[in-house]
């Protein structure tokens, strides 16, 4: 006959008492089995994978829906934090880190997403979720948590946002901060292209500002930028997209100077954008979310569940 062991005493001694409770006859007192993490499991996938409401999920499980939200909040409760995880993986870190902030809309109001995903890990290492737009500070409690488990940067990686290249700067001055090129891209195409249609001239010139972000050197990307800007035919929205990605040159090609050679940086973030984006449609639905808690639980195992992503340096 199966007899399990006390939860309290280890003591295999026990008996039936009731229902689902059994009876250790050294300690006396009374215990319940705990359930496997397949029922876990299943509850997390339903919820996460599936995007099932609680009432479709009460349905699957022949329990009401109040029911399946207590199992689905109990499983996520008992997953580990993204940050412990990290701790044991840091012999897979190489430093170089990529950094990204999404906005999310959640019951109406504005949250941000703030990632940080280390290209060696191939997968995030740690996160923060608030309410508000994007700011300085949980840039700040991202590298301040990061360094508390030992975690040491060699390079960063962004879309350039003000605010985190000013705190990069005082918190790691001698260490070089490369700035996404295809989000440069994107904010000069925005400039010419746009509208969905697109005429022959704006897709030429657009291709034109692609081979100055993609040049094989700084001096090549500034030599075409400046023989571009020469041509007196440009018009006023085509002109303004390269002085918009003028200043940016410098730090679009970190990269290549030789001081940062060897640690490969990645040119572009938008490996991470993908992922983000994936995130993003499960916690800006309506349904299922009820307390800042819970959308914390749900964000920290959809990082978890996220597979390995390689960010390349080309």
């Amino acid at each position: 006959m199966f007899h399990p062991k006390c939860r309290h005493c280890q003591s295999q001694k026990t008996i039936k008492h009731g229902g689902k409770r059994w009876l250790c006859k050294r300690c006396h007192r009374t215990f319940a089995l705990r359930r496997k993490d397949i029922r876990d499991r299943a509850a997390i996938d339903g919820y996460t994978k599936d995007r099932s409401t609680y009432e479709r999920l009460g349905v699957r499980w022949k329990v009401h829906r109040s029911t399946a939200y207590r199992r689905v909040q109990r499983a996520l409760k008992r997953k580990q934090p993204l940050l412990e995880r990290t701790k044991k993986n840091l012999h897979l870190c190489d430093g170089v880190l990529a950094l990204d902030g999404k906005h999310l809309r959640i019951h109406g109001k504005l949250w941000t997403l703030f990632v940080a995903w280390d290209r060696g890990f191939k997968k995030p290492v740690h996160y923060i979720l608030q309410k508000g737009g994007e700011g300085d500070v949980p840039y700040w409690r991202l590298l301040v948590d990061l360094k508390r488990l030992g975690y040491v940067p060699k390079g960063f990686v962004s879309d350039g946002i003000l605010s985190l290249k000013e705190l990069l700067s005082e918190m790691y001055p001698s260490l070089r901060h490369q700035r996404c090129t295809v989000h440069v891209f994107l904010g000069a195409r925005a400039k010419v292209a746009t509208g969905r249609k697109t005429s022959e001239r704006a897709k030429d010139f657009v291709e034109l500002l692609r081979l100055i972000l993609w040049s094989r050197t700084l001096a090549e990307a500034k030599r075409r930028a400046q023989k571009l800007w020469s041509v007196r035919s440009l018009t006023r929205s085509e002109r303004r997209a390269i002085e918009y990605i003028w200043p940016t040159l410098p730090q679009c090609f970190v990269c290549r100077e030789k001081k940062f050679r060897h640690l490969h940086l990645p040119r572009s973030s938008n490996a991470i954008e993908n992922v983000i984006g994936q995130i993003e449609a499960r916690l800006k639905t309506r349904r299922g979310i009820k307390s800042d808690a819970s959308i914390d639980l749900l964000a920290n195992e959809l990082l978890l569940q996220v597979t390995e992503q390689t960010i390349t340096h080309n």
